[in-house]
């Protein structure tokens, strides 16, 4: 398995070996791809058929041949698999009589869901497995996989990959069991979690857990979690006038979809460094965060992640998270720094939709001192009919329909406000800033939307550049990004560096996309839209640094045509001296 690192500008020798390993791995993945799907049906070998030809691989042949997976596996289809399959090695550290039984036609049900455990559909070669942190098998399980470490469950990669016809077989050194358990018992076997598990049965939700038609994510609160909370207040849950809040409080721990850590097989959802707003069963927002290698959900620390169960995936939590029971503008009321931004809301009538339940908001809420700026603070003295409409529109370009995490890892948010404008929420190593303003509290929770304590007012209009730029603005611009990414990257820092191409390529794409070609700019909206790099970060930002520089030898290119044509209509003289 060939590890691709991108390499300093500093070394050529380093940067041509690099580059030729890059080139190297990106044909070995299309001329495996090819090998999978253009291999020639009269020569080809189906899964079915190799294994049938691998002597090492007997015992795996005995449970094929008894399935209807392994029967389709043996077909030359238009379908896809990657098979991992034990080597007799492995099926012989299994109990003695553990294979018969598998084969006993009373066992056929169990038989199919241990082979198909080992199956996932739609061929998958190294150079993309590897970005896995789950996989989807046919039986609707998830596996737990690192093929960087050469780990899936609790086997091992041999190292043997090899392609056929209809898929790809990887070699593994054990036999994969998949779980049967629910989320609740795999929580009940743990030990970590009793008192979650006790609560889970106190507020009669048992039946969310141990549903078998659908996959949920569940956030698991550890003893110790619990035990953070006040005494008093932990008694108080299991009291059989709080059933409802315990309720609540339970649901408020479970999604109704799999949100891996990881990227996972079959379209899941990766919390990875996606800007994610999942909704808990209880229904309100679960605000994810991750700060460097630090995850959070609605504040509580993700401790572990990604552990399989037969209906979902569990995460485990350090903090028991609470549903909000305060609306956005109960919570903005009860700041005294906000006491100016209140009185402004209800002025305007804009209080009453941050008091309802029935829409969620996201609010940039200025602090007092932020209205003591002009031209708020004459604006404020003197309000009126037409000042009072102009107040709103200062108002609504602070506000946001829907949750919006602030603090979350995208770089680059273009939002829209009920202002109608747009306000760009940038990401980077220091805090979250909204339109260049630096966010002094983020993500603050109420049932119906997030507050975000801002020290200024955001200005207006939030419009788009003036129309007069010029290809060299632009150029200019590519040229500072390069700049600030590359000396990031030579620190080491390739995170910082990602993130920056990526904030600095959605401005672009907002001031200059009419000086860019369109196949130039779809390179560039594919690098910045792609904000979930499982792969290496300094893989990322390399890749982003090429199409900047892509993108800067257009510009330059196109500049100089406009030079060549403006010199053109000089006199000779002129043209001579350039």
């Amino acid at each position: 398995m060939w590890e691709v690192r991108p390499f300093s500008s500093h070394c050529p020798t380093s940067s041509l070996m690099n580059a030729l390993s890059k080139l190297l791995l990106c044909l070995s993945a299309i001329f495996f791809c090819s090998d999978l799907k253009g291999a020639n049906p009269a020569e080809a070998k189906t899964i079915g058929r190799t294994i049938r030809e691998m002597p090492d691989l007997s015992s795996f042949l005995q449970l094929l041949e008894k399935t209807g997976i392994g029967s389709t596996l043996s077909e030359n289809t238009s379908a896809s698999y990657s098979v991992f399959a034990p080597t007799d090695d492995a099926f012989g550290k299994l109990p003695k009589g553990t294979v018969e039984r598998l084969l006993d036609p009373r066992n056929d049900d169990r038989l199919e869901e241990v082979f198909g455990f080992h199956v996932k559909e739609v061929s998958e070669a190294p150079i993309f497995i590897e970005k896995y942190s789950l996989l989807r098998m046919t039986t609707r399980q998830f596996v737990g996989i690192n093929y960087r470490n050469g780990t899936i469950g609790d086997a091992r990669f041999l190292g043997e990959v090899i392609p056929c016809s209809n898929g790809v077989i990887y070699l593994i050194d054990k036999v994969l069991t998949p779980t049967t358990d629910d989320l609740f018992q795999r929580l009940q076997k743990d030990g970590r979690f009793t008192i979650f598990t006790k609560a889970i049965t106190a507020s009669r939700q048992g039946k969310l857990f141990q549903n078998m038609h659908s996959l949920y994510t569940t956030f698991a609160p550890t003893d110790e979690a619990f035990r953070k909370l006040p005494p008093e207040a932990l008694k108080s849950l299991f009291l059989p006038e709080n059933d409802e809040r315990l309720e609540d409080i339970i649901k408020h721990h479970i999604t109704e979809q799999v949100y891996a850590y990881g990227k996972s097989s079959g379209n899941r959802r990766s919390l990875g460094v996606s800007d994610l707003t999942p909704f808990s069963a209880f229904g309100q927002q679960l605000n994810y965060k991750l700060l460097g290698k630090n995850a959070t959900i609605d504040g509580a620390k993700i401790i572990e992640t990604d552990i399989p169960c037969a209906n979902g995936i569990i995460h485990v939590i350090d903090s028991v998270i609470l549903p909000s029971e305060s609306s956005l503008l109960e919570l903005i009321e009860n700041q005294k720094r906000f006491s100016t931004l209140t009185r402004l809301l209800k002025e305007t009538g804009l209080d009453l939709p941050l008091a309802s339940s029935r829409n969620t908001f996201t609010i940039f809420a200025p602090v007092n001192e932020a209205w003591e700026e002009e031209p708020y603070k004459s604006l404020i003295k003197k309000l009126d009919d037409s000042g009072t409409e102009t107040l709103y529109g200062v108002l609504a370009r602070h506000v946001i329909v829907g949750k919006h995490v602030s603090e979350n890892p995208k770089p680059y948010n273009k939002l829209r406000t009920i202002h109608g404008a747009p306000i760009y929420l940038t990401q980077g190593e220091a805090k979250s800033k909204i339109s260049g303003i630096r966010i002094l509290e983020s993500d603050t929770e109420a049932f119906n939307g997030l507050v975000n304590a801002i020290g200024s007012v955001i200005k207006d209009p939030m419009e788009l550049p003036e129309k007069d730029i010029t290809t060299v603005d632009a150029i200019l611009f590519v040229q500072k990004s390069l700049q600030e990414s590359s000396e990031l990257y030579d620190k080491g820092e390739y995170e910082a560096s990602w993130r920056n191409y990526i904030s600095r390529g959605n401005e672009f794409l907002t001031k200059y996309s009419q000086f860019i070609s369109s196949g130039q700019s779809n390179k560039l909206r594919n690098v910045i839209f792609d904000d979930q790099p499982v792969a290496q970060l300094a893989a990322e930002a390399w890749t982003s640094r090429n199409v900047f520089r892509d993108l800067l030898r257009e510009l330059e290119q196109r500049e100089d045509r406009i030079v060549d044509s403006y010199l053109m209509q000089l006199p000779q003289k002129a043209r001579f001296g350039r």
